[in-house]
């Protein structure tokens, strides 16, 4: 009888150390596994502020004030004060050409 009882005791105590073990075993992973998605996610938000930047910063350097601000200043450009000459074609004569120009590019 004490045999049994000290087998059963050994048999219990043996599935409460596993499950324990268990336990911690999966608890540690979980806390990795969340320290490692807050890092990712931080290097996340890292690298879309930075394209978030790059694209405030194409922005400003494609903004039309700058560009003809630039083009005055740096080039000596200027604005004409009446509008360019406007010239309408057909479509059949954009056709034309197309096809002119295809057949003496292929």
């Amino acid at each position: 009888m004490k045999g049994s009882s000290l087998k059963n005791f050994i048999v219990i105590l043996t599935t409460i150390a596993i499950i324990l073990l268990s336990y911690v075993v999966v608890r540690s992973e979980m806390k990795r596994n969340t320290r490692e998605k807050i890092f990712k996610q931080d290097s996340l938000n890292v690298r879309l502020n930075r394209i978030e930047a790059k694209l405030v910063k194409i922005q400003e350097l494609t903004a039309q004030d700058r560009i003809v601000r630039y083009a005055q200043d740096s080039l000596g450009l200027i604005r004409p004060k009446t509008n360019p000459e406007i010239i309408i074609v057909s479509k059949d004569q954009v056709y034309q050409i197309e096809k002119i120009l295809n057949e003496k590019y292929d």
